[in-house]
């Protein structure tokens, strides 16, 4: 297909090259004035060196003032607001660790001092002076919650009666599934060696909770329950704003606490926890399509517990806080952006606004469009340019007219030439058949084909015309093979099996003739059987072809026609040049009637038509021709 194309459009080719050339050669040409017109001129002198030299004095020392002033202003508003808020939370954490290893000593105390603890593992389970004791334990229990302004709940749990005691200030049944969710994980750390942290994290449905046991002795153990959002108190002192906030998250990142951060927040943070090293980070959440939202992250872990605290503060109601002359010296970009835009707009109208204009007149000459005039400039360098463009491009546009035009008459020459050139190779052939039978004396048979070779003669005047009708090109067929017939008798068979009413489709003359010779010059070789040739026609589908526009399609209905033999078929070294289009290669070699077949259906058609070669599986070769199906009005549209 790939040769094809180049023997088809190399003339075509050729004459793109030119224009291509001659629009190249044009834009060489302008570089080559502007040079001269600026070797010409003073340098130093111009306006492109004023204007250059004299805007980056103005702006570089501004620009380099403002981002420094900015740079070093957010780096201190940083730097204090993390301080403050660092130790702020410093003062937080150790007071709930603080809370936390003093009831660590509590509980680790009830088992040595509590004698109603002590008695509960002598008093019989369910007596009467052991719920005594356990209402004693759970009061004692009630007035100590009060010294411990972080604990939740104490409680004591029976391991051999499963038995919990608990004392909380609110929400009995949440804690007590609480204590009885982490009671198994809780105990088996007494079972082995594993280092488990001092205060173990227990979570619920609702609530998550911090859990310390001790066992006091092989029957009972006594522990304590935080509540998480007690322990979130920086929350209450970070700075103000809607997404500020405090959360307590464990090592993997997931929530613990409640906290104003929403979930997006919550998860920016979890993704930045290995930085808790460093005194703050600066973190950014993307908002929408390039831009982002940043954050200043601050974080401490816990000395008690697998959990870290962390602080995000919004750096946009930090900087709030700057003091008065900074937020003056953000004038600074207002005042260099309205130099710069003064400038902009008096070198635009001036410079670019011509220099944009010539080169969009440039592009649309690259893309075709060759009635491209451009209105000359004010200034007298750049109206020389855009005079020479003017001509230019109006000389490219009457050279692609002429090229087009004998485009036209080369194509329909080669058409016309390669319609004729088959007509000598079958005379040629019909003459050897004559003599063949003359020789053999079979004065009937040479009689029944002369009337069908005049019929196929009369046929061949008017062969000279663009395209005929699909019946005619049949009947003409047939009396070549009907010819072949009379030669083979009862050794050579045909049929035609061509759908109903397709015979008004058009196609090139011709167009089925070298094919159906090839099939008895080189199938009937060495048969003992009868050679049967089948011609099918059947109209498909659409199917999708190529347009002017890539990006679109257009649906064709298609002709398939094929020709297939009972003989030899294709040797595979043969079949496989013809699969890829090797036929083309050799216009004069042996293959002539199948390339001037492929290239008048290359030209008439482009890559809409095609051939197709192929072996059958019981012995034989099979060729499909498929091209678009049109009438002789549509072909004429077309």
């Amino acid at each position: 297909m790939e040769n094809r194309q180049l023997i088809l459009y190399k003339d075509k080719k050729e004459h793109v090259l030119l224009i291509t050339f001659t629009i190249e050669g044009f834009t060489k040409s302008i570089l080559m004035l502007i040079k001269k017109g600026r070797s010409s001129m003073n340098f130093i002198r111009s306006l492109r060196f004023k204007f250059i030299v004299g805007l980056t004095l103005i702006m570089l020392p501004l620009f380099l003032l403002m981002y420094y002033n900015n740079v070093y202003a957010m780096n201190v508003v940083r730097d204090q607001v993390s301080l403050t808020n660092m130790n702020h939370l410093v003062k937080s954490v150790e007071q709930n660790e603080r809370v936390l290893q003093e009831t660590n000593r509590y509980l680790y105390s009830l088992g040595e001092r509590d004698p109603d603890i002590i008695s509960l593992f002598f008093l019989k389970y369910g007596s009467g002076d052991y719920i005594i004791a356990k209402q004693r334990i759970m009061n004692k229990f009630m007035t100590d919650i009060g010294f411990y302004n972080l604990i939740d709940s104490f409680f004591l749990y029976d391991a051999i009666n499963d038995d919990l005691l608990l004392a909380t200030s609110g929400d009995y049944d949440i804690k007590m599934s609480l204590v009885q969710k982490s009671m198994p994980v809780q105990m088996q750390q007494f079972e082995g060696d594993i280092q488990q942290p001092e205060w173990g994290i227990v979570r619920g449905e609702s609530r998550n909770a911090l859990v310390k046991t001790v066992r006091i002795n092989q029957q009972f153990y006594a522990g304590a329950l935080v509540d998480m959002n007690a322990l979130n108190y920086p929350e209450q002192s970070t700075e103000s704003g809607d997404r500020s906030g405090a959360v307590i998250v464990d090592i993997d990142g997931v929530a613990l606490s409640n906290s104003s951060l929403s979930a997006d927040q919550i998860k920016l943070a979890a993704a930045h926890l290995p930085g808790l090293k460093n005194p703050y980070q600066v973190i950014s959440e993307e908002v929408s399509k390039g831009k982002a939202r940043q954050y200043l992250m601050l974080g401490l872990p816990s000395a008690m517990s697998k959990m870290n605290y962390v602080v995000l503060l919004p750096e946009e109601d930090m900087m709030r806080n700057l003091p008065f002359f900074q937020r003056i010296i953000r004038l600074l970009p207002i005042g260099a952006a309205v130099i710069l835009i003064t400038a902009l707009v008096f070198v635009r109208q001036l410079l670019f606004r011509p220099m944009n204009m010539l080169i969009r007149g440039m592009r649309r000459v690259s893309r075709g469009e060759l009635d491209v005039r451009l209105e000359p400039p004010a200034s007298s360098e750049l109206e020389f340019v855009t005079r020479s463009f003017n001509q230019m491009t109006s000389q490219i546009q009457h050279l692609k007219i002429d090229v087009y035009e004998e485009q036209l008459r080369t194509r329909e020459a080669e058409f016309k030439q390669l319609q004729m050139q088959i007509n000598p190779h079958f005379y040629l052939n019909s003459l050897n058949i004559i003599h063949s039978l003359a020789s053999l004396q079979k004065h009937e048979l040479v009689q029944q084909m002369a009337g069908h070779l005049a019929d196929y003669f009369r046929f061949s005047l008017r062969a000279g015309k663009r395209v005929i009708r699909l019946d005619e090109e049949l009947e003409h067929i047939r009396h070549y093979l009907e010819i072949q017939k009379l030669r083979f008798p009862n050794k050579f068979s045909f049929s035609l099996e061509v759908d109903t009413g397709l015979g008004h489709y058009v196609l090139p003359p011709l167009t089925l003739q070298p094919f159906v010779e090839n099939a008895i010059i080189h199938g009937f070789q060495r048969r003992t059987e009868p050679f049967v040739i089948r011609i099918k026609g059947e109209r498909t589908a659409f199917v999708s072809g190529s347009t002017a526009n890539e990006d679109e399609t257009e649906q064709l209905p298609m002709l398939f026609i094929t020709i297939e033999d009972n003989g030899v078929g294709f040797n595979q070294e043969l079949l496989d040049r013809l699969q890829q289009g090797q036929y083309a290669e050799d216009p004069g070699g042996q293959h002539i009637g199948i390339w001037n077949v492929a290239h008048r259906l290359m030209v008439k058609y482009g890559d809409v038509a095609g051939l197709a070669f192929s072996n059958q599986a019981d012995g034989g070769a099979t060729v499909v021709i498929h091209i678009p199906a049109q009438t002789e009005e549509e072909e004429g549209g077309a």
